[in-house]
């Protein structure tokens, strides 16, 4: 490895071994007696680590999205772990130092943090963020984008990223009040020209010493549209490389610092950029996208190897 992968790599895993450094110094003074402690701490030292490199104009707080129905019902978000929102452009509805309650305008994205992934912290992950498909409903709101997260801390299992596919088949099929056909059905009368389709399903889900899934949309046969999860490995297998987090953050950065434009981040800075790009990402060959609903291999174009496609169950 020559001297400047060294440098990149150290640099971009320094984040990832911080987090877990201060999570194994927790766990060895507290044990699994006060999780509930433990993970308001792990909440806390990632709202703290997102604050200090994003665009100051950005607040990131924890609390509560409000609205109104046009009949004057309140429309309200579970409580969410991490709330980055515009507090250059927008009032909070209510303020006390890092608690808010914002209106989803202000919002451009949440995360919730989960101490280990299994399969009941990411079905908990999944209900929550759920809840901010609602603000659809708000009266006059256009082109609402509120890009969803899940950040885990560490992992039980080694099956990556086929349990995490395997939380969301049944999270949207079996699981969630808002029924599968109606979601794919509203993600595609909105798609791509209103932002808001993107409600409608989570946008990445990120376990440090793993690696990442992120969530698109495609449209097939007679614009049969479809949720693409790919999955990427963002940590090597012993540890010494692992570039998670740095990933998460510029996911978080290329989403709200664009004007809505992910593209524009490129060129806004384009510094920055040439930094990131020796971010290290390596998309698996086999079982690494999960179409959703299911699609048949003879309705795959053809810049989708059928081997990297993952079987649902």
């Amino acid at each position: 490895m020559n001297n400047k992968e060294n440098f990149f790599d150290s640099f971009f895993s320094s984040y990832s071994y911080e987090l877990k450094s201060q999570m194994k110094r927790l766990d060895t003074l507290i044990g699994r007696d006060h999780w509930l402690s433990v993970g308001n701490y792990k909440e806390s030292i990632l709202r703290k680590l997102i604050r200090n490199t994003i665009p100051k104009k950005f607040e990131v707080s924890t609390g509560f999205i409000l609205a109104s129905d046009e009949q004057g019902n309140p429309i309200k978000s579970k409580q969410i772990d991490i709330i980055i929102w515009d507090s250059h452009e927008f009032s909070p509805v209510f303020q006390d130092e890092e608690f808010v309650i914002v209106p989803p305008e202000a919002c451009r994205a949440v995360v919730e943090v989960k101490s280990t992934f299994n399969r009941k912290s990411m079905l908990k992950a999944l209900s929550s963020l759920d809840t901010i498909l609602e603000f659809v409903r708000t009266p006059l709101l256009q082109n609402c984008q509120i890009k969803k997260y899940a950040f885990f801390f560490d992992k039980k299992s080694d099956c990556f990223p086929d349990d995490i596919f395997d939380c969301l088949i049944e999270f949207y099929s079996d699981i969630s009040d808002f029924p599968l056909q109606v979601r794919v059905d509203c993600t595609k009368s909105r798609w791509p020209q209103d932002r808001s389709w993107q409600l409608f399903s989570i946008d990445g889900i990120f376990v440090l010493g793993e690696g990442m899934v992120l969530r698109r949309v495609r449209g097939f046969n007679q614009r049969d549209v479809k949720f693409m999860f790919e999955a990427y490995k963002t940590a090597g297998k012993n540890l010494d490389l692992d570039h998670t987090y740095s990933v998460f953050e510029h996911e978080i950065q290329r989403s709200i610092n664009n004007n809505y434009s992910p593209g524009l981040y490129y060129t806004k800075q384009p510094g920055l950029q040439s930094i990131i790009n020796n971010i290290s990402i390596a998309k698996l060959l086999r079982d690494a996208v999960m179409i959703f609903p299911a699609i048949s291999e003879k309705d795959l174009y053809n810049d989708i190897p059928k081997e990297s496609v993952y079987k649902l169950k």
